[in-house]
C-alpha cells in the first residue's frame, strides 16, 4: 500500500526536501506525494475526530486581507499516538479562477503535551487573500500509521474595503503566511507580493514619511506595549513604501524621540532596507535610556521640529507630500514647545496618522461612549468594548503651522481611510 513504512519514510525525507526547495510557485511540491484528490473524494470517516472552521477573513494592518486557516484535533484521540511520527496538515485553497493555492505543516507527535487528552491540538496558517469566492480544502496525515482524513468548505472575502481601487491589481489571489517571529511577524519580510496604492500618479512628487518608534510612555491604568505598537506601525509603514509609483521619489525616516537620534533613513525607496531597518530598532526597544538623554529630554520636541524642518528642506522643487505616524507623545515637563516656522519651507500638504492601541474597558449607561459602543446590544449593565484610552499627545503641537490633517487611528480600516485619501491628494 502507498502508506507502508518505506513509503513513508521516503515521504518525510521527500517532506523535508521539498520544503527547502520551496519558491514562489503556487504549488506545494509535498503534495505530489499523496493522493490528495482521493483523499478529498474519498468522503470516508477519518479515524480520529477532527473540525475545520470556515476562515472569516479580517483585514490586516499590512492592508491585505487575512484568512486564519485552522484545522483542530480532539486530543482524547491524540494520546495513543504520543511516540513518534509526525501529523501533517495539507492546506489548499482554490481562487475564484480556479487556481490552487496550497501549503503544509507538521506536529511532530514526540512533542505532544502529556495532558494532550484534556485539550485540543490546533494547526493554524494564515494567508493573505484577495476579495472574491474560494474553496479551502484541508487534509491530514499520520505519518507513522498512513492514517488520513480529509474535508473541504467555501469561504469568501469581502470585497468592501476602504484602500485605493489600484492597490491590490498586481498582488496574487493568495499568499501564504510562514511563521516568523517578532519583529519579522510584523513586518514579513518573506512576502512577495507589493501593494499598489498610488499607481495612479504619473507626475513627479516627493512622499516623505517620519515614524516615531520610541515606546509611548504609558499612562495611569493602561499596559501600552511596545511589540504592540509595532505590530500596527511597522506594517503601516512598509504599506506607505510599496506606492506602485516610479514617478514618486520617496523618503523614509525612523525617530526615536526618546533619544534624540534618527535611528533609520532610506531615500529613493522602492523596497524598504529590512535588515538594517530591524537593526535599528533594538536600541529603541529597551527600557534603559542613556544618563545624558534623560538629561537633555526638554530638547525632545525641537529635536523633531529640526527633524521636520530638514526634510522639508530636502524637498525643495518638487510636489512634496508629509506623512508622519507615530503613536501619542507627552514631553517632559518644562520642555521647549515652540512649533515649527514655516520660514524657508517649500510648500507641503501633512498628514498626521495618531495610532492608539485599543484597549478594553467596562462602560456603563452614564459614560457618553455607551450609546454608540453597543452596537445593537440592549440592557442598561455595564458592558466591555474597546476604544483607544485617552493619552495627552503633544506632537500635534508642533506641526501645528503646518496645518497637519490628523487621523486618530486603532484598525486597520481606519488607517486605510487616511491612506485612501493621501492617494487622492497626490498628483
Amino acid at each position: 500500500m502507498w502508506h507502508s513504512e518505506e513509503v513513508i519514510r521516503s515521504f518525510l525525507l521527500f517532506l523535508a526536501a521539498a520544503f527547502l526547495a520551496r519558491g514562489s510557485d503556487s504549488l506545494d511540491p509535498a503534495f505530489e506525494r499523496i493522493p490528495f484528490d482521493q483523499w478529498i473524494n474519498e468522503h470516508a470517516r477519518p479515524p480520529f475526530r477532527w473540525s475545520v472552521p470556515a476562515p472569516r477573513p479580517q483585514m490586516s494592518f499590512h492592508q491585505r486581507f487575512v484568512a486564519q486557516l485552522e484545522a483542530k484535533m480532539d486530543g482524547r484521540d491524540l494520546e495513543s499516538r504520543r511516540d513518534d511520527g509526525e501529523l501533517i496538515f495539507f492546506f489548499q485553497i482554490t481562487a475564484p479562477d480556479g487556481t490552487r493555492f496550497q501549503n503544509h505543516n507538521g506536529v511532530d507527535l514526540k512533542k505532544l503535551d502529556p495532558n494532550i487528552k484534556s485539550a485540543d491540538l490546533q494547526c493554524i496558517q494564515h494567508a493573505f487573500v484577495l476579495p472574491g469566492d474560494y474553496r479551502l480544502a484541508v487534509g491530514v496525515l499520520d505519518t507513522k500509521t498512513g492514517e488520513h482524513g480529509a474535508t473541504q468548505l467555501q469561504f469568501r472575502v469581502p470585497a468592501q474595503h476602504n484602500m485605493p481601487a489600484e492597490s491590490w491589481q498586481a498582488l496574487p489571489a493568495v499568499e501564504f503566511i510562514g511563521p516568523e517571529e517578532a519583529p519579522d511577524s510584523f513586518f514579513l519580510p518573506a512576502i512577495q507580493g507589493h501593494l499598489q496604492w498610488a499607481a495612479h500618479v504619473h507626475s513627479p512628487g516627493r512622499l516623505n514619511v517620519i515614524m516615531n518608534i520610541a515606546p509611548s510612555l504609558p499612562t495611569r491604568g493602561t499596559h501600552r506595549t511596545y511589540s504592540g505598537e509595532l505590530a500596527a506601525l511597522l506594517p503601516t509603514l512598509k504599506v506607505f513604501s510599496e506606492t506602485g509609483s516610479s514617478s514618486l521619489s520617496e523618503h523614509v525616516a525612523l525617530l526615536d524621540l526618546a533619544r534624540r537620534r534618527t535611528a533609520f533613513e532610506q531615500d529613493q525607496v522602492h523596497d524598504l532596507d529590512w535588515p538594517r531597518l530591524e537593526s535599528s530598532l533594538g536600541v529603541s526597544n529597551t527600557a534603559s535610556i542613556d544618563v545624558h538623554s534623560l538629561q537633555e529630554r526638554h530638547h525632545d520636541a525641537q529635536f523633531f521640529v529640526s527633524q521636520v524642518r530638514g526634510v522639508l528642506r530636502a524637498s525643495e522643487g518638487a510636489p512634496c507630500t508629509l506623512v508622519v505616524i507615530a503613536t501619542p507623545v507627552s514631553f517632559e515637563s518644562g520642555e521647549d514647545m515652540e512649533p515649527i516656522s514655516r520660514e524657508a519651507l517649500p510648500a507641503c500638504s501633512v498628514f498626521y496618522i495618531r495610532y492608539h492601541e485599543p484597549r478594553e474597558r467596562n462602560i456603563g449607561p452614564h459614560d457618553p461612549r455607551f450609546e454608540r459602543a453597543r452596537m445593537g446590544r440592549y440592557g442598561g449593565g455595564p458592558m466591555r468594548t474597546r476604544f483607544p484610552l485617552e493619552v495627552p499627545d503633544q506632537l500635534e503641537g508642533t506641526l501645528k503651522p503646518l496645518s497637519p490633517k490628523v487621523y486618530d487611528v486603532e484598525t486597520p480600516d481606519e488607517i486605510a481611510k487616511a491612506i485612501s485619501d493621501i492617494a487622492k491628494s497626490l498628483h
